[in-house]
């Protein structure tokens, strides 16, 4: 995986305090009279030569380390020791710091100065990490936590909380660093370090990446690019646009990585920080390569290379070396190819040896085993050996594998195209099996649909032209006996008017049934009449506004779309009255383009898409589907809790419906 994140890996110390008296020169220092003054004064300049000339700085440490035990000044000493220690960390001699830092400790502890224990902790900690004893930096790191947790100030708590987010993201205990990290931001947000703040959201995006939440990490990393950019921070910038360009690379987001990764360059050119120019040249590369211009890519990789090796940056070359291999064997330069991936993998191998030689030096300085040294030094001859015999055997064999491996290629082709083509074949006998199938049940659907209409139109016509005139009937009979009865019979009229009121009510509700199975308006007037009929007589004499828009339904349609469009709007409407609560509904019907588009929205309680698709039947979502998809159409429905409900339905216009 590509390295292109930027997370902090050394450890920051909490600043020594050093006099702010007048500064004096290195002879002016040790012309002073032996007082308890001058001890600060040499460790001032043990600490100013500390960039500037490190063998002065010890011996102005040594000296006041000398003058403070005589002066048995023990306050002296301690801020002494510890300075001395800050050069000899520098000098990568650890052993020799670790011994002044434990000095220094003795002397604050006896002092009960908590600020001072709790820095010389936070200096412990710097000295084993460097050694890679993660677990002993991490250990001092939290005894200064507990200090300054105590003792404050915040600014220094979160240092620490920061140094130990880092401890715990190199020893992989992601988890726990991201907690960490979110603990020294909500300190540093608490105390207004806005920087801080900004720089935390950085630390906690390359946690993010990692534990695999590429989205949390871009949000941050836009938040801390933000305050950087507003603040004027550039090196701090192109950081945060060089970390956030990588994780839009591995999202596949090159376009929204490219110009992330120029603004990051060209921050990092004006500033004149060559090995982060061939970090940024590098990611730029690799998009240019993602996109095809290999051209490009190609100089973008050779700029950094050559940058790198000017600084010797070895992981910058390591990388442009990787990736020039991988331009050319796009471009099918095979004798390229290998030519980079030979120099990349003999450039990370002495990487490798760099850093085992590094460690082992480390392991002698702590433990002083020469004998260790010897053996390794044996081994290693022993290893040179027997790798000469194995590269001589080697040769043999590799043309011998090349041989096995052409002959093995062909097979596996031959095989592999066996495999493909029954693999097609197999495919095909199954999409030909679903495509029946699905005809079959489309055929079964297409004819239910139908039924049922052709049912709800016999059962209209028998109620209008059978009950509904035999009610008409009746009411006149009626009609005709009250008035012939006699002034006198009063009472009997009363009960007979009663009588004309009831079969009245019962022709009525017998020609509203009719009229919902099978609205008049449909058949006389066309869709857009009958949809507003509907949505009058629905929400007419409510609370509920609604309204109705259409646009290009002025002719009719085929009496099967019709149908299906209107019966589909009842069961939307009948949903919104029953489960919506809907203040306001708003309908649009328009023909576009070969079809007829539906949209039916309200502002209701809404619903949970899958929990209704679970555990709601009743709404009918699959009654309206199987309508739309008989006509060829689709119904979508979105919705969530609180936000309303938005149906559209789109079907072909022509009348498109399913062979039978």
């Amino acid at each position: 995986m590509r390295p292109w994140l930027f997370p902090s890996v050394l450890l920051l110390c909490i600043a020594s305090v050093h006099a702010q008296s007048e500064a004096l020169s290195p002879s002016q220092v040790l012309a002073l009279p032996d007082d308890t003054a001058k001890v600060f004064q040499l460790a001032d300049q043990c600490f100013a030569l500390r960039r500037i000339d490190q063998d002065s700085a010890l011996l102005f440490g040594r000296k006041a380390v000398a003058l403070a035990q005589r002066l048995k000044y023990r306050r002296g000493e301690a801020q002494a020791c510890n300075d001395l220690a800050i050069i000899h960390m520098d000098r990568s001699e650890y052993g020799a710091a670790d011994s002044l830092l434990r000095s220094a400790l003795m002397i604050r502890t006896a002092l009960l100065d908590s600020a001072g224990i709790g820095a010389i902790h936070n200096k412990l900690g710097n000295v084993y990490q460097s050694q890679f004893r993660l677990e002993e930096a991490l250990e001092e790191n939290f005894k200064a936590l507990r200090i300054f947790e105590r003792i404050g100030p915040p600014a220094k708590q979160a240092l620490i909380l920061n140094n130990i987010a880092i401890l715990q993201f190199n020893l992989r205990r992601y988890t726990e660093a991201l907690a960490t990290h979110m603990a020294a931001a909500a300190v540093r947000e608490r105390i207004g370090d806005g920087q801080g703040l900004a720089e935390s959201k950085g630390n906690m995006a390359n946690v993010q990446v990692v534990l695999g939440d590429t989205t949390s990490a871009l949000r941050l990393f836009r938040e801390a690019a933000t305050y950087f950019r507003e603040h004027k921070l550039s090196r701090e910038l192109a950081v945060q646009l060089h970390n956030e360009a990588g994780v839009r690379m591995a999202r596949n987001e090159v376009a929204e990585a490219m110009p992330m990764y120029r603004e990051a360059l060209t921050i990092r050119e004006e500033a004149g920080e060559k090995k982060a120019i061939a970090s940024s040249l590098t990611g730029l590369g690799t998009a240019y390569l993602r996109i095809g211009n290999t051209a490009e890519a190609r100089r973008l990789f050779h700029l950094a290379l050559q940058l790198g090796r000017e600084v010797g940056a070895r992981s910058e070359m390591m990388q442009a070396l990787q990736d020039l291999a991988m331009v050319h064997a796009k471009l099918n330069n095979g004798d390229s190819t290998y030519w980079y991936f030979e120099r990349y993998s003999t450039l990370r191998d002495s990487v490798f040896n760099a850093d085992l030689n590094g460690r082992l030096a480390d392991m002698e300085t702590r433990y002083g085993t020469e004998r260790k040294e010897r053996e390794i030094q044996r081994q290693r001859a022993d290893i040179t050996a027997k790798s000469l015999e194995l590269a001589e055997l080697g040769r043999r064999a590799e043309r011998r594998r090349f041989w096995l491996a052409l002959a093995l290629g062909g097979i596996g082709v031959v095989l592999l195209a066996s495999l493909l083509v029954l693999e097609m074949q197999r495919r095909r006998a199954r999409e030909a099996r679903n495509k029946v199938l699905l005809a079959e049940r489309e055929k079964g659907l297409k004819a239910l649909v139908e039924g049922t209409e052709a049912e709800r139109a016999r059962i209209a016509r028998e109620l209008h032209d059978g009950i509904g005139q035999q009610l008409t009937g009746l009411k006149f009979r009626i009609e005709d006996i009250s008035s012939r009865l006699s002034d006198g019979a009063s009472g009997e009229a009363a009960r007979m008017k009663e009588v004309l009121s009831i079969a009245d009510d019962a022709g009525r509700d017998v020609r509203e049934i009719a009229h919902s199975m099978m609205p008049r308006a449909l058949g006389t007037l066309g869709l857009a009449p009958a949809i507003d009929d509907m949505l009058q007589k629905a929400f007419g004499a409510g609370p509920v506004k609604c309204t109705l828009e259409h646009h290009g339904m002025s002719g009719r349609l085929d009496p099967a779309v019709e149908v299906g469009v209107y019966r589909i709007a009842q069961e939307l409407v009948g949903n919104i009255l029953k489960h919506a609560g809907a203040r306001e509904v708003s309908v649009q019907l328009l023909r576009n383009k070969g079809h007829v588009v539906m949209i039916v929205e309200d502002d209701g309680i809404g619903f949970d898409m899958q929990e209704v698709a679970d555990h709601a039947p009743g709404m009918g979502l699959n009654g309206m589907r199987d309508r739309a998809r008989v006509l060829h159409g689709t119904l979508q429905l979105e919705s969530m809790p609180g936000r309303g409900t938005t149906s559209t339905l789109r079907i072909p216009a022509e009348g498109t419906t399913l062979p039978t």
